[in-house]
Order: C-alpha cells, then sequence, then structure tokens
C-alpha cells in the first residue's frame, strides 16, 4: 500500500512537472495547445518558435507532441478550476471565478489586461508571461515581426499529422500561405505554400478561399519573447 502511494505521489508530481518542462520527447508545452523544442544543453530549455497543435490536439509530454486524447495534455485546459476551487482561465488573458466550486462562474470574472497572462500556476491569478505558465491558450500580447516557421518539416515531425494547416495570422502574407504535412517512407515533411491571388487559407475546409479567415489581423498578437505560429 505504501508503495503506492509513492508511485501515485510520483506520477502526480510528474504530471504537473509535464508543463513548462523539457519533456523526454525534448518538447516543452508552453500551454494546452502550445509547444517549444528544447536544447539539446544540460539542464535543456525551451528555444525558439512557439508552435501550436492542430485544432482538436492537445500539447502531450509524450510521442506524438499533438494527441486529440484529451487524458495525456501536458498542462491544464480553459475552464478548468484550480485546485483550491478559486478561479479558471477562460482564455490566455481571462479568468472566471471557481466560488469555491469545480465550475466556472459564467457571470462572474475579470481580465488581466494586454500584458499579463492568467495562470494556474500563480496565486495571484494574473502575471508575466515571462514568468508564468499560460494555462489556456488564446490570444497574446505584445507586438513581433514577422510570424514564420523556422522548419516546416519541423513542424510536421513534432505533430505528426497529415495535411494542410494554418500559418500564422497576418491578413497581408501569413494569413494566405499554409504548411502541407505529408509523409514518405515513414517520415513527416512539411512545405509552406501561398494562396494564389487575394485569397486566403480556410483552417476548416483546408482550401483557399476569397473570405478574410476570423483570425487574420493586420496587427500580429504573439508572446513578447518569443517567435510564435499561430493556428
Amino acid at each position: 500500500m505504501l508503495r503506492l502511494l509513492i508511485f501515485l505521489g510520483v506520477s502526480i508530481v510528474g504530471c504537473r512537472a509535464a508543463c513548462n518542462t523539457c519533456n523526454s520527447n525534448s518538447v516543452s508545452c508552453i500551454s494546452d495547445t502550445e509547444f517549444q523544442f528544447c536544447s539539446t544543453s544540460t539542464p535543456p530549455a525551451p528555444i525558439g518558435n512557439l508552435y501550436t497543435c492542430p485544432t482538436g490536439y492537445y500539447c502531450t509530454a509524450g510521442t506524438p507532441v499533438c494527441s486529440s486524447l484529451e487524458s495525456s495534455r501536458a498542462c491544464p485546459g480553459c475552464n478548468v478550476c484550480s485546485a483550491d476551487n478559486r478561479f479558471a482561465c477562460t482564455s490566455r488573458n481571462t479568468f472566471a471565478l471557481c466560488l469555491g466550486g469545480t465550475t466556472p462562474s459564467t457571470s462572474i470574472g475579470g481580465s488581466c489586461g494586454t500584458d499579463l497572462v492568467c495562470s494556474l500556476s500563480n496565486p495571484n491569478i494574473c502575471g508575466s508571461p515571462a514568468m508564468n505558465i499560460v494555462t489556456c491558450s488564446g490570444s497574446g500580447s505584445g507586438t513581433c515581426g514577422s510570424t514564420t516557421i523556422s522548419n516546416a518539416t519541423e513542424f510536421c515531425e513534432s505533430i505528426k499529422q497529415i495535411g494542410r494547416f494554418p500559418y500564422g495570422r497576418v491578413t497581408s502574407t501569413t494569413c494566405r500561405q499554409y504548411v502541407n504535412c505529408y509523409i514518405s517512407a515513414g517520415v513527416y515533411y512539411g512545405n509552406v505554400y501561398t494562396c494564389p491571388g487575394k485569397t486566403y487559407f480556410d483552417s476548416t475546409s483546408k482550401l483557399c478561399t476569397t473570405e478574410t479567415q476570423a483570425r487574420c489581423s493586420d496587427t500580429v498578437s504573439c508572446l513578447t519573447l518569443n517567435n510564435r505560429l499561430l493556428i
């Protein structure tokens, strides 16, 4: 019985450590759906671009990095009450009070503003994105340059999914592009393509369309400290 309790205790700590930590898959889950690759240094540390899993997938501490199984996610998600049932993060910058229960209120909540993020690991609810785990993915804050994927094949290998995925959200540039992931001889590869004319990539139909997508914006929302792929 004692051994079982010790095992469960270690397992719980392991699950908590999986978020915002370099895991055995060489990836650090930054939020429920976002991740960074880790350096080969000792100890390893998250580096480079911030990537986002496809819609309906969660960042995990295993392989593949992105999984549709909610039970395998490394970070707690949106609308999940904190351990003391005080609050839940409803987006990157907003929260709702749980009022001692396990379900967040639909009418009592607040905003962290544009410079702070909501984090279940922060007893003050909101904090600096550089110092806190982002609990619930969504629009970030700050200004950054062009949002790009440094290596499309690296991205496809990490999510291990075949198909077309949005490249970014800048109306005149990245919102018109997409990453095409494919597999050859068991290896995942990826290329970036641009929709023809003045068409935009539709993440729902996976096709280029003349309709401007909801995610498209002339102002890029991103983490101040990271270049990020917005999907």
